[in-house]
C-alpha cells in the first residue's frame, strides 16, 4: 500500500461528492480563528497589555488570513480563465500552455497543489511505447543506406533526361483521357493514409478538422466521405450570432457532387426538360441570363419514367457560349463551306447535386443523354471540382481577402464592369442577399499562401463608397460583359492549376527570401486558379436574412483558400468559423427553410436519411436502462387511449400510410415493440425499401393546391390525382402557445369525428390568437386536451428546436396532403355549403395539434408550405 507521504496532493477527500467537498473548503475559509482576551486578565482586574495585544494581532491576521482564503476558494483555476476554445490544450497543467498574463498564477496553483508539470520531450515512455521507439529507431536505420541510393540513382537519371531543364520549369506530361459517362474514382491518397481511406474519402481539409470537429464513425462514413459533423467545443449561439450578427461562418462543401454536360443547346434542353426542368424560371424569355451564363438556375429534377418522383434539388450552371470571333477551326479554308455551316457548336454545363442523390441522379442522366441526337456526353466531376461556401456578415470581407485576382501579363488595371472589377468593388457588402438573384463571377485568382498570414482589408465607410456599391448591384455589369468561357470548364486549365501549385515546403523556401511582413514576390510559374463564384439568396420570407456564397475551384486547391479563409482577420474582430453538417441545419432550420435530405422523407435520398437517424435513435433509447427510457407502450393519450402511434424512436411513415390496421398483422405486438422482436434481424433489410406510393410533392405545386383547397373544394384533374395517392408536402411549424416542437413529433389536424372535441380545440385556438392573450398560467397549462385520434394523423416533425432567429420554438415537418382539407373527410352533413363557412374552414385549415413522442401533451400551432 502506498504510503501518504508529503508528495500526495492536498484537497483530496474520502466523499465522493464534489458539491459536498466545495462546500466545506468554503466554510472552512470563511471560519475565522479567534483567541480569548481572558489571559490578559488578572485575578486582580489588571490587563496584561503585551498578551491582550498578542490576541487582538492573532485575529487580525486570522481575519486578514481568512480573506485570502475566501476569495481564493471561491474562484477559478488559472486554465480555467482561458476561452473555452483553448481550455482542452491548457487542461495538461502546462504553464507554457496558459496565457503569458495568467503564467505566474498558475505556476503558483501547481505549486500550492504538487501538480508534476510534464512535457511530451521528458515524459517516460511507456514499456509499448519504447518498443514502439526501438523498432522506429532500427528501421530508420536499415532503409537508410537504401534510400541514399536511391536518391542518387533517381537524380542522376532525372539529369540525363532531355525533358530535365530545373527547378521551376514545366516538365510536358501527357493529359489525361477524360472519362465520359463512366464514374470516376478518387486520387490515389499518401501511402500512409491509404489504409484509411479503403471505403471512403477524405476532404482536401480532412486534417484540418481531424482534431478540431467530430467526424463521422470510420467505419460508418456518410454518403462515402468522411464529412465533419460539428466543431469540438459548444457552438450553437455562436453559430447564430455568426451567421446573422457578427462574423462568418465556413463550410468545406467539396463532397457536393459536379457533373459536366456537353452537347448541342438543343440535346441539352432535351434534356433538362426529360427531367423536369420546366416553366417560365429556366426556359422564359427573361431567363436568358441562366442560358448565357451569367446566372445560375436551383431547379428541382425528376425521374423520367414511371410516377415521375422528385430526385433532389440542383444547381445548373451553363458555360458561356463561344463567340465568333473565338471560334478556331482547323484549316478552315480547305474545308467545304457546307460542312464549316453544318457544325453545330456545342455547349458545357455544371450540374451540382447533393451526394445523397448523386448515383440515383447519375443514372437518369445516363439513361435520358443516351437518347438524345446528338448524345450528350455526361463527366463525373466529383473529384476535380471541390467548393467552399460562406455565410455571415463578414463573408465577403473575408473572400475578398482570400480571392485576389490575378492579373494577366501586361495588364494593370481591371476594365470598368469586368468580374473582376465588380468583385473587387463588393467591399462594403454585408449581405450577400443584396446581390441579384443566383449572380456569377468567374475569374481566376493568385495562390493565396503567397500573402500569407492575412491583413485585414480596408472597408470604405464614405457615403460616397456607398452610392457606388448601391450602384454596383443595381446595374451589375457582368451581366453583359462576362462573355469569356471559364477556365474551369477547362480540364486542361484545372490540371495545370493543379500540377503547378508549389509545396508549402517551396513556399516557405520563398518567403525565408524576403523580410519579415512582405510578400512574396510573384513568379511565372505560379498557377491562376481558376474559381466560380456562386452566390445564393436565402428564400426565406424575412427579408433581413443571410445569403451564402459558394466558391467552385479545383479540388487540390481549396487547402490554400481555406487556411487562408479560416486565418483572416476580420474587421468586426476574430476569424470566421467553420461548421459542419449540424451547423448546416442549424441555419436552414432558423430561416425556416427545408434541409435536403433530412426534411424530404418522400424523396429515395431522404428515405435514407430517415433509416439512418431512425436507427440512430432506437440505439440511444435500447441503451437507457427501461427505468430511464420513455415506455411507449404506456403513453396516454387522452380519451382512454394509450401507446404510442408507430415507433416512438422515428417518424413512422410506414403507420402514416397503412393506419392501424398495419398493427394486427404483427400478432398483436405493441407498437413500441414492432422492430424489437427476436426474428426482427431478418426483415432488416425491409426498412430500407421506400413504400412504393410514397411521392414528395414540389413546393410550388403543393402551394397551389393548399391555396386551390382554401377557395373549394373542387380540384383540377391534374392535382385531384395527386391527392388521391398518399403525397408529402413539406412544411414550417410554428407553435401559437408556449412549447418547442422537436423531432419525431406527431402532427396532427383538428378533430374531424369527435365534433365536441374540436369545438373545444377551437375555443382554446380563440384564446390563445384572441388580443388578451395570457404569458402566465393560461388555461392551457392548467387543462390539456385530449389527443385527436390516428385518423387525424397528418406527419411527422422532421426538424425541431427552439428558433434563435424567431425566438420561440419552430420546427419542419412533412404532412399528407390527402387529409389537409377537413371538409373533404367528414360526414356530408358536416361539409360546409355557404362560402362563408368555406372561408372559415379555409382559416382553420392549416392549424395543427403537435405533439412529442412519447408524451401525452398537444399544442397548437400553424403550418405553412415550404
Amino acid at each position: 500500500m502506498a504510503s501518504n507521504g508529503p508528495n500526495k496532493r492536498k484537497g483530496v477527500w474520502e466523499s465522493s461528492s464534489s458539491l459536498h467537498r466545495k462546500r466545506v473548503k468554503i466554510q472552512d475559509a470563511r471560519t475565522l480563528a479567534v483567541q480569548s482576551s481572558d489571559t490578559a486578565l488578572s485575578k486582580t482586574g489588571e490587563l496584561d497589555v503585551a498578551a491582550f495585544v498578542a490576541a487582538r494581532q492573532f485575529e487580525i491576521r486570522a481575519l486578514e488570513a481568512g480573506i485570502r482564503k475566501s476569495k481564493n476558494a471561491a474562484t477559478t483555476r488559472a486554465f480555467q480563465q482561458v476561452p473555452k476554445n483553448l481550455r482542452r490544450r491548457t487542461a495538461s497543467h502546462n504553464v507554457k500552455r496558459v496565457p503569458r498574463r495568467l503564467r505566474a498564477r498558475a505556476k503558483r496553483e501547481m505549486i500550492e497543489d504538487n501538480t508534476p508539470t510534464v512535457t511530451a520531450r521528458r515524459r517516460k515512455p511507456t514499456q509499448l511505447m519504447r518498443l514502439r521507439l526501438e523498432s522506429a529507431r532500427r528501421l530508420q536505420g536499415l532503409n537508410a543506406r537504401s534510400k541514399a541510393k536511391r536518391q542518387v540513382a533517381a537524380k542522376a537519371k532525372l539529369a540525363q533526361s532531355p525533358y530535365y531543364a530545373g527547378h521551376d520549369s514545366e516538365v510536358a506530361t501527357r493529359i489525361p483521357k477524360i472519362k465520359k459517362n463512366k464514374l470516376s474514382h478518387p486520387h490515389k491518397p499518401a501511402s500512409k493514409f491509404r489504409k484509411r481511406q479503403i471505403c471512403k474519402t477524405w476532404l482536401p481539409t480532412h486534417m484540418f478538422h481531424a482534431k478540431r470537429a467530430h467526424l463521422t464513425e470510420p467505419k460508418n462514413p456518410l454518403w462515402r466521405f468522411a464529412i465533419p459533423l460539428t466543431p469540438t467545443e459548444k457552438c450553437y449561439r455562436t453559430t447564430h450570432r455568426a451567421s446573422g450578427a457578427r462574423g462568418a461562418i465556413a463550410w468545406d462543401m467539396s463532397y457536393m457532387s459536379t457533373i459536366g454536360l456537353e452537347g448541342t443547346y438543343t440535346s441539352l434542353e432535351s434534356l433538362l426538360r426529360a427531367l423536369g426542368v420546366n416553366g417560365q424560371n429556366a426556359w422564359g424569355g427573361n431567363e436568358y441570363k441562366w442560358r448565357n451564363g451569367t446566372r445560375s438556375l436551383r431547379v428541382w429534377v425528376y425521374e423520367r419514367d414511371g410516377q415521375k418522383r422528385p430526385i433532389a434539388p440542383v444547381q445548373l450552371i451553363w458555360c458561356p457560349p463561344k463567340q465568333d470571333e473565338d471560334i478556331e477551326m482547323t484549316d478552315a479554308d480547305s474545308a467545304p463551306k457546307k460542312l464549316q455551316k453544318s457544325k453545330t457548336p456545342r455547349r458545357r454545363m455544371f450540374l451540382r447535386a447533393h451526394p445523397s442523390a448523386f448515383l440515383q441522379l447519375w443514372e437518369e442522366l445516363l439513361k435520358v443523354a443516351k437518347i438524345q441526337k446528338p448524345q450528350v456526353m455526361v463527366e463525373d466531376l466529383r473529384f476535380e471540382i471541390g467548393s467552399i461556401e460562406v455565410a455571415g456578415p463578414g463573408s465577403t470581407e473575408a473572400l475578398l481577402g482570400a480571392l485576389k485576382p490575378a492579373l494577366p501579363h501586361g495588364v494593370d488595371v481591371w476594365p470598368e464592369g469586368s468580374p473582376e472589377s465588380t468583385w473587387l468593388s463588393l467591399a462594403g457588402l454585408t449581405n450577400s442577399a443584396s446581390l441579384p438573384r443566383n449572380a456569377l463571377l468567374s475569374f481566376n485568382i493568385s495562390d493565396p499562401r503567397l500573402r500569407f498570414p492575412p491583413k485585414t482589408i480596408k472597408i470604405p465607410n464614405s457615403a460616397e463608397s456607398h452610392t457606388k456599391l448601391m450602384e454596383t448591384l443595381a446595374s451589375w455589369k457582368p451581366d453583359s460583359t462576362q462573355k469569356l468561357s471559364p477556365d474551369l470548364f477547362s480540364q486542361p486549365a484545372r490540371r495545370k492549376a493543379c500540377w503547378q501549385l508549389p509545396s508549402q515546403k517551396a513556399i516557405n523556401r520563398r518567403k525565408s527570401e524576403v523580410s519579415p511582413g512582405e510578400n512574396v514576390p510573384p513568379k511565372s510559374t505560379d498557377p491562376n486558379i481558376p474559381i466560380i463564384l456562386l452566390a445564393s439568396n436565402n428564400s426565406s420570407k424575412n427579408s433581413n436574412s443571410q445569403g451564402s456564397w459558394t466558391v467552385l475551384l479545383p479540388w487540390k486547391c481549396v487547402t490554400p483558400v481555406w487556411y487562408y479563409l479560416l486565418y483572416y482577420p476580420l474587421s468586426s474582430g476574430g476569424n470566421p468559423r467553420f461548421g459542419g453538417i449540424q451547423e448546416q441545419q442549424q441555419l436552414a432550420f432558423e430561416s425556416k427553410k427545408p434541409w435536403f435530405p433530412g426534411d424530404f422523407p418522400g424523396t429515395r435520398a431522404g428515405w435514407e436519411w430517415e433509416i439512418r437517424e431512425r436507427k440512430r435513435e432506437k440505439e440511444v433509447w435500447e441503451r437507457k436502462p427501461k427505468s430511464k427510457r420513455v415506455e411507449y407502450n404506456s403513453v396516454n393519450l387522452g380519451n382512454g387511449k394509450s401507446g404510442e402511434i408507430g415507433q416512438g424512436w422515428a417518424c413512422d411513415w410506414e403507420r402514416l400510410l397503412s393506419g392501424p390496421a398495419s398493427m394486427a398483422v404483427n400478432h398483436g405486438v405493441g407498437p413500441g415493440e414492432r422492430h424489437n422482436q427476436p426474428g426482427r434481424s431478418e426483415t432488416a433489410e425491409a426498412d430500407l425499401i421506400m413504400p412504393p406510393d410514397l411521392i414528395q410533392l414540389d413546393p410550388l405545386i403543393a402551394s397551389a393546391i393548399i391555396s386551390k383547397l382554401k377557395k373549394s373544394n373542387q380540384l383540377p384533374a391534374s392535382m385531384e390525382s395527386l391527392c388521391q395517392k398518399p403525397a408529402l408536402a413539406t412544411v414550417s411549424i410554428t407553435l401559437l402557445g408556449r412549447g418547442t416542437p422537436m423531432r419525431r413529433s406527431r402532427i396532427y389536424r383538428l378533430p374531424t369525428s369527435d365534433l365536441e372535441l374540436r369545438s373545444k380545440w377551437f375555443s382554446l385556438l380563440n384564446q390563445l390568437e384572441g388580443p388578451l392573450k395570457k404569458t402566465g398560467n393560461d388555461s392551457e397549462e392548467r387543462a390539456h386536451l385530449p389527443i385527436p385520434r390516428e385518423e387525424d394523423l397528418l406527419g411527422y416533425v422532421t426538424s425541431g428546436n427552439f428558433n434563435l432567429a424567431a425566438g420561440k420554438g419552430t420546427g419542419i415537418g412533412a404532412i399528407l396532403v390527402n387529409r389537409i382539407c377537413p371538409h373533404r373527410t367528414l360526414d356530408d352533413s358536416s361539409v360546409p355549403s355557404t362560402d362563408k363557412d368555406r372561408h372559415q374552414e379555409g382559416k382553420l385549415m392549416n392549424v395543427c395539434i403537435i405533439r412529442a413522442a412519447g408524451e401525452s401533451v398537444g399544442r397548437l400551432g400553424r403550418w405553412e408550405v415550404v
